[in-house]
This record gives C-alpha cells, structure tokens and sequence, in this order.
C-alpha cells in the first residue's frame, strides 16, 4: 500500500511525532510505501520520507511572537501537495491533524476518491475551552463532527476518546490504536542525570516530558513544587520539552521555586529517553491527553508515575498501576508517599511495565493499522 501522512506539526518534539514516526517505521518493515507532508520547519528532512512544504509566513511571526513553533501549510503549499500526491499516486490518506479550521492537504485529500483516515490525536475541544471559552468548546466539537464524518475510519490512541467522539455526533467508524511504546536498552543512572544537569547528589529527581504550555497544566506543576519545597527543599523538577519556556521560567521565580526546577528545552528523543530511568518520580500534569504516550514510556523505564485524574485514566493508567490524584494538595503528598514507601513502589513498577508490554507495544500498533487500512483500501475497490 501506499500511504500519504500529514501534520501540520511534524517533526517538532511532541506526541505526533513520535506516533508517526513509530508508523512509519512500522509500515516501512511491512514493505509498504509511506511519505509525510508537513508544513517547513527548521529541518528541511526530518527522515527520507518527510515531504516539506512551504509554510505560512504570517502564521510563523505570529507564533513567533507568542512562543509557538506550530506552524500551517502556506499560500503556495496546495500545489506542492498536488505534486506530491500525483507522483506518488496514494492508495489511502491519513490526517494527523484536527484544527479550527480546514488546512491545505485536508482540502486536498477530501476531493480525493481514495480512503480517508483520520488519527484523532488531540482533544481540542479542551484546547478550544482554554482559548475560548464555552464558545470555542462548541466550535471544536462541531468541527471535530464535521471533519470524522467525512473521513472512511477514525482512529483514536484510547477507547474513551472514540466514544467521546459518539456523543459529538461522529457516525464513522472508530478503531483504538494506541501509539506503541519505545523500548529503551539503556538508560542514564541517578549519577549521571545529577551531573548532567548539576543536581547536588543524593537529590530526589521528578520529571516531567512534554511540551511547556498552558495546555499541559504546567501552572499546577508550579504550584506542586511549591508545596513540596516547604516540605523537602532536596526534591527538583526536571521539565523536558519545547514550548513557552520563558514565560513559565519567570512564573517560577515569582513563586520562588526556580532554584528547584530545571527547564531543559527541547533534546533529542534519544536522550530524553535515557533520561526517564535516572528519575525517581514521573509526574503528569496534563488533564486533556487522548492517550498520554509520556506515561507509558515512565512505566517501560520503571519510575512511578503520579497523575491527575482524567478521562483517560482508566486505560492508560489504572490506580493500582499510578498514584492518581485530584488537586494539587494530593499530587505533593502522593509524591512524598512514593518516594518513602519502597514496597509499594517496587510492585507498582514491576506490574506497570508488565502492563506496557502487554498492551502498547509497537508490533501491535503495526499490525492493527495494517489491518484497518487493507480493510479500507479493499472496501474501496468494491
């Protein structure tokens, strides 16, 4: 098969990303031909099969000026993505992203007569509540029904997203496929992660990956440590990931918690994985993830995690598997009883990764799509 991907934030560091990758790979193994149209970043290939197309020069200084590297297909990108999709002549295309309005390669692969996919990554009727309001609540919802039931099959990275998408009025198919899980073959020691970035020794090491935004509740991050250095001032937060690092870096100096956090920006993906299995504590903030890939990968290294509470909490971390917890207060003290109560720790780590293996794992991500496609594509030629 021959399969056309799009995103309009591929390769930037995040979830997406990560997925696409990993599918690539997949499929690739599977001898199938994949490519991936994305806006133009700084990379001009993130891969072989990474198709670029001129970006939006007005959306790039906006987000520029508000801290955002996200950027849209620009004026002339149509005709790049015509060019791409007539040479490479796609069996099936795949959308990886779902905004307020229609992107260039969504217009494109609607007039197509070839099966559409869309992968629902993101929970955007949370982002249009934190930009907007009740009013951008509803507008997302009703684009999110809108654009799923023009597609063929939606996937959704957990089970609890594809029926939230029900009761939007989505009437297309919905297939859970979660993202599979990296397995790393070495990891840095506690050593090694304090040197790196000047932790005194025999510190205890929280982490947090992901990007740093609004939208993944970095303020109770904040607020957390707060809490915890009035109780242990030998606890610091490692926070892994791009985003609005400045803004929240003067955040914590006014609440006098930045001689305990360390904001790194972005790493490569190699050495933020190594980087989990040094931690003694991961901590997930974000209450609007569809899947929560973060997670699983703290689990697969064999650090707890501590969470919030949140609609994907059932599959993607049960309780007996993560302390989930409800508001600040709990998440500081959760914190505290992990890092003393060793038994606790040591079975819950044991039975998370276990449980990582068994139901994220990168050969069942394959499989499962390879499977949904060749159903679409064979649908198709009825």
């Amino acid at each position: 098969m021959k399969i056309l991907i799009s995103s309009l934030t591929y390769p930037l560091r995040n979830g997406v990303t990560v997925s696409i990758d990993a599918t690539v790979d997949g499929l690739i193994a599977k001898g199938d031909k994949v490519l991936v149209v994305a806006p133009r970043y700084k990379k001009i290939k993130h891969r072989p099969e990474h198709r670029p197309v001129p970006s939006s020069a007005v959306a790039r200084a906006i987000g520029s000026l508000i801290g955002k590297e996200e950027r849209t297909f620009g004026i002339t990108a149509s005709y790049y993505i015509e060019k791409i999709a007539k040479e490479f002549k796609p069996d099936i295309y795949w959308l990886h992203t779902l905004t307020w309005g229609p992107n260039a390669f969504e217009l494109h692969m609607l007039r197509s007569d070839k099966p559409k996919v869309l992968t629902y990554h993101t929970l955007v009727e949370e982002y249009g509540r934190m930009y907007g309001g009740k009013i951008g609540a509803a507008l997302m919802r009703r684009r999110s029904k809108s654009v799923a039931n023009k597609m063929d099959v939606i996937i959704t990275p957990s089970k609890v997203i594809g029926e939230k998408l029900r009761k939007y009025g989505v009437t297309k198919p919905t297939y859970a496929i979660p993202t599979g899980i990296n397995i790393v073959k070495k990891y840095f020691t506690k050593e090694e992660l304090c040197a790196k970035f000047n932790i005194p020794p025999n510190s205890k090491i929280l982490l947090f990956v992901g990007r740093v935004c609004k939208e993944k509740n970095i303020d109770a991050l904040l607020k957390i440590m707060k809490k915890i250095k009035e109780k242990d001032n030998n606890i610091f937060l490692l926070i892994i990931g791009p985003g609005d690092v400045e803004k929240f870096s003067a955040l914590a100096k006014e609440m006098d918690v930045a001689d305990r956090i360390i904001f790194t920006g972005s790493l490569p993906a190699e050495e933020t994985h190594k980087i989990y299995g040094g931690s003694d504590v991961f901590t997930f903030s974000s209450k609007s993830e569809t899947q929560g890939l973060v997670i699983g990968e703290a689990m697969m290294a064999g650090i707890p995690v501590v969470a919030f509470d949140s609609q994907i909490q059932p599959e993607i971390y049960p309780k007996n598997l993560a302390l989930v917890v409800k508001d600040v207060s709990e998440f500081s003290n959760a914190v505290f009883n992990i890092l003393e109560d060793h038994e606790k720790r040591e079975k819950m780590t044991k039975d998370a990764k276990r449980f990582v293996l068994e139901n994220f794992s990168r050969e069942a991500m394959t499989r499962k799509q390879r499977e949904l496609f060749l159903k679409v594509y064979n649908k198709s030629k009825i």
